[in-house]
Formats: structure tokens, C-alpha cells, sequence
């Protein structure tokens, strides 16, 4: 199962210029300013919750986890349209004036503008549900993950009948079509991963990177890794360089210059260029773009 396009890239860290198309996942996280809480209450919780629920349905977004933390908060999520700078900027300022209200406050809540990292494997999805999950376990406010109350993690962990915005089994089933054993696999992950040592994302953007090559290490049966590609992100210097020998072969249609192509497309992509631009770059038509990527 392939979550973006069948490509090289894993995982993209963006703290300044986003990246939104339809279809991609995004970890978004968010924090306070300076040391200040972003939660006080339980109600301020509970509000943040109400407000990503209005958000899911506004701007028809898929959010698979969470976790809200006294001075922070995580999201992993799929966007169905190019609303990912909207979908933020009304639920974080929504909140913002919430708590400035509430507790008669002037000033920014949030210390900066959200922060994105697009993930392009299912290996990074669920590593990254995880490494949600076990905020609360690093924070040392809890023991263990299905102790803290505000996070997605019980859906995963415990059995669940009602309803709920989070899409939780998209998750699971990565696991077992069976929900109560991909459950059972899933809490087994949880505990294996809460030794993992590793810092949080907005301080070392490849935190989750250490974590998920961890995860594999001790339950590759769990999570395969072998059908992931070996060519990772590649730096500007190699990626002028492809592109170079790429426009060098003209209008060839072979399998091998059709997939370098591909490669480079989503490579730019990742870097946020426009379909257009992409096109100059490299020579082709948008049209032909679009043919190449769908």
C-alpha cells in the first residue's frame, strides 16, 4: 500500500514553506511560545479537541492520531485538497483567541508558524503514530502510552465500539485486516518502542527518522522494510546533476528515462516547486507531467 506516489522520497521536514497537494500526509506539530502551556485546563483540551473535530469535517481532512501536550501538540493526517495552510491557520488561531480571551491575555500563544513533515511511506506513517503516541511516556507524565488521557492512543490500544473523527483503523490495518489483533500487534510495538531514546522533532527534524530505523531493527517482521527504496532525499548538488543528464536524453519514452523522470518530479515536488516550473525545469509539458505522476 502506497500512501503517496510510488517514488524514492520518505519523509520531508518543512518548518518554512509548506507543502500542500491532495493526498498528502502530513505531521504537523505546534508549540507554545517560549515556556508558556498551551493547555491549562482540562476544558482547553477539550476545546483544542472540539476544534480539530470542526476542522476534520470543514476542510475534509483525515487525522489517523494526535497527542496534546501541556506546552505542545502533534497530528498525523491526509489532506483531500490543497488546504493545508487554511486548515491550520483556522485552527490554530481559532484557539489562539480562544485562550487569549479566556485567560485575558495579549500576545501569540504559539511560538512561530506550525511546522509540516510529509511522509511518503507507510513505514514513516506508522512510526510516526507511534512517536506521537509515546510523547507523553518521554515527558515522563505517564508510564505507559494508554494512561494519558489526551491523545488517540486507547482506539489503538483498547477495544472501541462508538464513533470518532479519528480514522485509527487506517493504522491498524497496516497491521492485521483483524482489528483486535492488529490492536494486540500495536500495543506490543508501543512497549518494545518506550526504551527508544530520541529527542522531539522541532529540536532534531530527524528524530523520527532514528526512530523508525530503531523500530525496524527489533520487529521487521511487523513492519517490512524491504520494499522501501534505497535512494533517499537527495541533495541539490546530485539533484542538478540528475537533472542535467535527464535533459541531455531529449524526448526519449524508454522505462528507465520514464522513471528517472518520475524520480526528479517528485523530488521538486518535495521541495515545493509548481507543476509549471517542474516543467521548465526538466523540459516537459504540464500535461505530461500529470501523465508521468497519476
Amino acid at each position: 500500500m502506497e500512501l503517496a506516489e510510488e517514488g524514492k522520497i520518505k519523509r520531508i521536514f518543512r518548518a518554512r514553506g509548506k507543502i500542500s497537494y491532495p493526498g498528502a500526509v502530513c505531521h504537523i506539530t505546534q508549540r507554545a511560545s517560549g515556556k508558556e502551556p498551551l493547555f491549562l485546563e482540562d476544558s482547553d483540551y477539550l476545546y483544542m479537541l472540539h476544534l480539530i473535530k470542526d476542522v476534520v469535517k470543514k476542510f475534509k481532512l483525515d487525522v489517523f492520531c494526535y497527542v496534546l501536550m501541556p506546552n505542545h501538540l502533534h497530528i498525523l493526517m491526509r489532506l483531500s485538497t490543497d488546504n493545508l495552510s487554511k486548515s491550520m491557520k483556522d485552527l490554530f488561531e481559532r484557539y489562539a483567541t480562544y485562550f487569549n480571551k479566556k485567560y485575558e491575555r495579549k500576545g501569540h500563544v504559539f511560538g512561530s508558524a506550525f511546522r509540516q513533515a510529509l511522509c511518503f511511506s507507510d513505514n514513516y506513517l506508522f512510526a510516526a503514530s507511534l512517536y506521537i503516541h509515546l510523547n507523553p511516556v518521554r515527558a515522563h507524565i505517564v508510564q505507559s502510552p494508554t494512561q494519558y488521557r489526551w491523545s488517540s492512543c486507547k482506539l489503538y490500544a483498547r477495544a472501541f465500539n462508538g464513533t470518532t473523527f479519528i480514522a485509527y483503523k487506517f493504522i491498524l490495518k497496516m497491521l492485521d485486516n483483524d482489528i483486535a489483533r492488529a490492536r494486540g500487534a500495536y500495543c506490543e510495538l508501543l512497549g518494545s518502542s518506550m526504551g527508544i531514546e530520541t529527542q522531539e522533532v522541532w529540536e532534531e527534524p530527524k528524530a523520527l527518522e532514528y526512530f523508525r530505523i530503531r523500530i525496524l531493527e527489533f520487529m521487521p517482521k511487523i513492519i517490512s522494510a524491504e520494499h522501501e527504496s534505497k535512494e533517499e532525499f537527495i541533495d541539490e548538488r546530485k539533484l542538478e546533476e540528475k537533472i542535467t543528464q535527464l535533459r541531455t536524453k531529449g524526448r526519449l519514452r524508454s522505462p528507465e528515462t520514464l522513471k528517472a523522470r518520475k524520480f526528479l518530479i517528485e523530488q521538486l515536488r518535495a521541495r515545493g516547486y509548481a507543476l509549471d516550473r517542474i516543467g521548465k525545469m526538466l523540459g516537459v509539458s504540464r500535461q505530461a507531467i500529470h501523465k508521468i505522476i497519476s
